[in-house]
């Protein structure tokens, strides 16, 4: 893959590394001197000193021809400047760094391929380690309002019951199943057993209702 970096902080770093150690040519802007210098100096891959919202610099990246481009910027005003931007060239996959989880919309609004908000996910992973006993939370969504959840399924009366009979609470659904190493899709008529590992999509509110059945 062609992939155009724009902002070269440690997570850029980090992502340009793994890249380009998978084989795929990697072309970094970078606007800060100093930042732009170092990446030069530290990684294999062409460094552009500019603004990636220029149109100009864009094409000097290569931007006609990418097949993804990754805008991860700490600032949210620049990050969306720039998906508007690389979205006129019509390049396949755009990814960017949401710094304010709470402007995640006005990504999503842009019909970008991705928008990691990189405090959610932080969080999400802070809870898994705090928790994990309880259950694992995946991923936080809607600002932190709602959470993807991983939960194994030890409450022995519940074994053989379809999925509409377990009490689950309003506000959460289970849409998947892990079953000795097989994804299973769910609907409400799909039974479960003992032991069983649930993914659920549940408003944060109701994890402790929806843990207490299920464990």
């Amino acid at each position: 893959m062609y992939v155009i970096l724009v902002g070269c902080g440690s997570i850029g770093k980090a992502l340009a590394t793994h890249l380009i150690n998978e084989g795929h040519e990697v072309v970094i802007i970078e606007e800060d001197e100093d930042k732009a210098k170092s990446a030069a100096e530290n990684i294999d891959a062409i460094i552009i000193h500019g603004d990636g919202s220029s149109v100009d610099i864009l094409k000097d990246a290569g931007v006609e021809r990418a097949d993804a481009v990754a805008i991860l910027t700490n600032d949210d005003n620049t990050n969306l400047t720039v998906c508007q931007m690389v979205k006129k060239f019509n390049v396949p996959k755009i990814v960017a760094r949401v710094n304010d989880p709470d402007k995640k919309d006005l990504y999503l609004g842009l019909e970008i391929t991705a928008a990691i908000s990189v405090v959610s996910a932080a969080v999400s992973h802070f809870k898994n380690a705090l928790t994990k006993e309880k259950g694992r939370s995946m991923l936080s969504i809607a600002g932190g309002e709602a959470e993807v959840i991983e939960i194994k399924l030890t409450n022995k009366k519940l074994d053989g019951l379809k999925i509409k009979d377990l009490g689950i609470p309003n506000g959460a659904i289970v849409g998947a199943i892990f079953r000795n190493g097989e994804v299973i899709i769910c609907n409400q008529d799909t039974i479960v057993r003992d032991e069983d590992v649930l993914t659920l999509i549940t408003k944060t509110d109701v994890i402790r209702d929806v843990m207490a059945i299920l464990r």
